[in-house]
């Protein structure tokens, strides 16, 4: 029997056909990776396998799940035998923030283990640890949103595993996560998935070089339809399909192996330049001996509060028109430091300028003249985005509170139209967006004002390889057209060495590395680096003809 059968599936919404005919199985004991780069239908293929398809979605064709027919049957109506479970893409809203972690632990296993409380309490601490989340104890007690992304994506797996179920569908689980904590997620759903007494895997995701180290089997779509399956070995190394030779060769320059060498060679007559260059440009930012500390919860009704710090003590300047990337494993304290910059909390001690002129949290108005000069692209798009907006709404929201002079409309469309979104996204709602096409929107409605500097929190992480390389392209395009700065948090370490001059390292709160881009892929110093470095993910098998990435 296989766990998941899917026959002939077709899915369309508002008359338009997203889903067209699909078929594919995910046998007892496998994990498969459904392949694809944004909106090729993998997403809502999920949502219908899951129970959860828009209310204005219709489909027909056959979704077996154990053997028992539930395309059209709610999750919450399905029998005991056809439950599955699922690790969301975006975990900020996959949790409720109102809850302690512990709790919502606690829940699956006594509902679908029948453990005690005691005993699912005891159990929820194991979990936390068997996904690596550290300190496992202490942190099953906060909040969600006293998390990390990488950290939260983690409980999202535990969740799933609490669930006890026979299949597990996992929808770009790791594009939140650093490669250190990638590695060991990854390594975590090898031994939790595809055995006999654990559950079958649904892997979704855009990235080749992932699946090529998790799954036996591969599912490749575009544009609603399945193009091409098989095992990974055979997809991979023999691809029929130019698409699917297109997303291979885009996964193997998804590494800093090319851009290493390149450095190389150009490190020499550049180095002296570039560097008098940066220095002659005046200081955008300044930030001065700037620390960040979190009041944790008790432990115990009575227990003592203590307070754990985020980041210490730290100070960068950053020029006009730089490019810097800030990069480390999740918890190293890279959101808190772009927080701090935003002016979305205080410090503790120390102070950011801009221009000379700081910056704190106060009043909207306070802020204009902030607001103005510097945008943001935050790292879950979906707990940002009004679902009840349209995408026009959005994109023109920004530049109406902030008076930004112009013809809004056609502002609007050129944003829209640089990340790959043309007019026909207009009317759509930012809910009916996947996740690549709501992480473009929140990059348009950040470049529609035209920024001094862009603040970005991963804003790659959920779109495929190719969409990826154009965004990347357009970040430069923008940054030397129009002189903007641009600070990319990030734990993708090719992005940062095609986008930023220089990159910044960060572990347990404090900076260990910050240097030239160039300088520290060819010669890393610290082992935190060197670290990141070897955690990359490579594709093991590449078509024939194409030659290997160099390792």
């Amino acid at each position: 029997m296989h766990s998941l059968e899917v026959t002939d599936l077709r899915i369309s919404i508002g008359g338009r056909t997203i889903v067209n005919g699909t078929t594919f199985s995910v046998g007892q004991g496998q994990r498969v990776c459904l392949l694809g780069e944004s909106g090729s239908g993998k997403s809502l293929t999920a949502a219908a396998v899951l129970g959860r398809l828009p209310a204005n979605a219709e489909a027909d064709g056959s979704i077996k799940v154990n053997g028992i027919e539930v395309l059209g049957i709610p999750a919450s109506k399905r029998p005991e035998d056809a439950r599955v479970a699922m690790v969301f893409q975006d975990s900020a809203v996959a949790l409720n923030p109102l809850v302690r972690l512990k709790e919502q632990l606690i829940e699956p296993l006594r509902r679908h283990r029948g453990l005690s409380r005691e005993d699912a309490a005891k159990a929820a601490v194991e979990l936390a640890e068997s996904v690596g989340l550290p300190d496992p104890e202490q942190i099953v007690e906060r909040f969600s949103a006293e998390l990390s992304g990488g950290q939260r994506q983690r409980v999202c797996i535990a969740l799933a595993l609490a669930c006890n179920t026979r299949l597990m569908v996992a929808d770009e689980p790791t594009t939140a996560l650093d490669v250190v904590t990638q590695k060991r997620v990854l390594d975590v759903l090898k031994r939790y998935t595809a055995g006999q007494r654990t559950p079958a895997l649904l892997f979704i995701t855009h990235d080749f070089a992932v699946a090529s180290e998790l799954c036996s089997d591969s599912v490749v779509m575009k544009d609603g339809d399945v193009i091409e399956q098989g095992q990974v070995h055979s997809i991979f190394a023999r691809p029929e399909h130019a698409y699917t030779r297109e997303l291979i060769r885009a996964a193997q320059a998804a590494t800093v192996d090319p851009y290493v060498q390149q450095f190389r060679d150009e490190l020499a007559a550049l180095r002296a330049s570039e560097a008098a260059e940066v220095a002659a440009r005046p200081v955008f930012f300044d930030v001065g001996r700037v620390s960040r500390s979190y009041r944790m919860p008790a432990k115990g009704l009575f227990g003592p509060r203590v307070d754990r710090t985020a980041l210490e003590e730290t100070s960068l300047a950053i020029a006009e028109g730089e490019r810097v990337g800030i990069v480390g494993v999740s918890g190293s304290g890279k959101t808190t430091l772009l927080r701090l910059m935003l002016a979305l909390d205080e410090t503790d001690t120390g102070a950011v300028s801009c221009q000379g002129k700081p910056v704190r949290p106060g009043t909207v108005r306070a802020l204009k003249w902030y607001r103005r000069k510097v945008q943001y692209v935050p790292q879950d798009p979906a707990s940002t985005l009004d679902p009840l907006m349209t995408v026009r709404a959005l994109v023109r929201e920004p530049l109406v509170r902030l008076g930004v002079e112009g013809d809004h409309d056609t502002m609007v469309r050129e944003a829209l139209e640089s990340v790959g979104l043309d007019a026909t996204y207009l009317r759509r709602r930012a809910n009916e967006l996947s996740g690549g096409q709501a992480q473009r929107l929140a990059i348009a409605r950040a470049i529609a004002t035209r920024p001094d500097f862009l603040l970005a929190d991963e804003p790659v992480s959920g779109l495929d390889l190719p969409m990826r390389e154009s965004i990347v392209a357009l970040l430069r395009k923008v940054s030397e057209e129009r002189g903007t700065g641009i600070v990319v948090v990030s734990h993708d370490l090719s992005m940062v060495a095609s986008l930023c001059e220089r990159t910044v390292v960060m572990h347990g709160g404090a900076v260990v590395e910050d240097r030239p881009t160039r300088e520290l892929l060819t010669a890393p110093r610290h082992e935190r680096t060197k670290e990141l470095l070897d955690a990359i993910p490579t594709l093991h098998v590449v078509p024939e003809g194409m030659t290997p990435v160099a390792a």
